[in-house]
């Protein structure tokens, strides 16, 4: 279920991409959006008020067991090869500096995948509004991946992702000899939370694993 342009769904090494290979990031940036509410719901803060969407990398190991996950709840995993930046609660509190189309983003999270444990064979890239409002309704926006230069992997357009879509599992990052492969997958999920969505992901991955031979 792609969300940009109708070709098809990137699926590449990071190499072929040229792409360093060392340090990426998976990052967030969008407008900030109000959310009209009504009732007892007005005497929530103003960042209740607004749409909130949260960024995940969660580690699988060869199993397709998850072993991490690194979100605004644990901003690193055990090995530190991948750090949460800091948490955005509306895509307005980061400053000037991080609005929409300025040099910063909102919500970052890096991946040092030199550092990653040898174990860790697929890392997801999941989005998740957070109050579950959905994607579609922020003003602009985009998450996207690059590396330490600057150079884009992918860019997601909020706009285009599918009306209701609250969770995203955006791509993720499988493990080769010497490299890592890439796969968008713009998937909309049903699940609620990041630990929902990354047992969902969890079982897909599983999934698409090699069949046994018989001996």
């Amino acid at each position: 279920m792609s969300t940009t342009a109708p070709s098809p769904l990137l699926s590449e090494s990071l190499k072929g991409l040229g792409i360093d290979a060392g340090t990426l990031f998976f990052a967030l940036n969008y407008d900030f959006t109000k959310i009209e509410s009504k009732g007892l719901l007005k005497r929530f803060k103003k960042n209740k008020e607004a749409i909130d969407i949260d960024l995940a990398c969660v580690l699988y190991d060869t199993h397709c067991t998850i072993h991490d996950i690194v979100w605004f709840k644990q901003l690193r995993d055990r090995a530190e090869s991948v750090k949460h930046q800091g948490d955005s609660l509306n895509g307005k509190d980061r400053g000037e500096q991080a609005m929409y189309l300025a040099p910063l983003d909102q919500e970052q999270i890096r991946l040092s995948l030199e550092k990653v444990p040898l174990n860790i064979t697929h890392i997801a890239l999941i989005a998740n509004s957070y109050h579950g409002h959905p994607f579609s309704r922020v003003k602009k926006g985009e998450i996207h991946l690059s590396d330490d230069e600057g150079n884009r992997c992918f860019e997601v357009n909020l706009k285009q992702i599918p009306r209701d879509c609250t969770t995203l599992w955006v791509a993720h990052l499988r493990r080769e000899i010497e490299d890592w492969h890439l796969t968008l997958h713009n998937l909309p999920l049903s699940a609620e939370d990041m630990v929902e969505a990354a047992q969902g992901v969890s079982h897909e991955l599983a999934r698409a694993l090699p069949i046994p031979q018989g001996i």
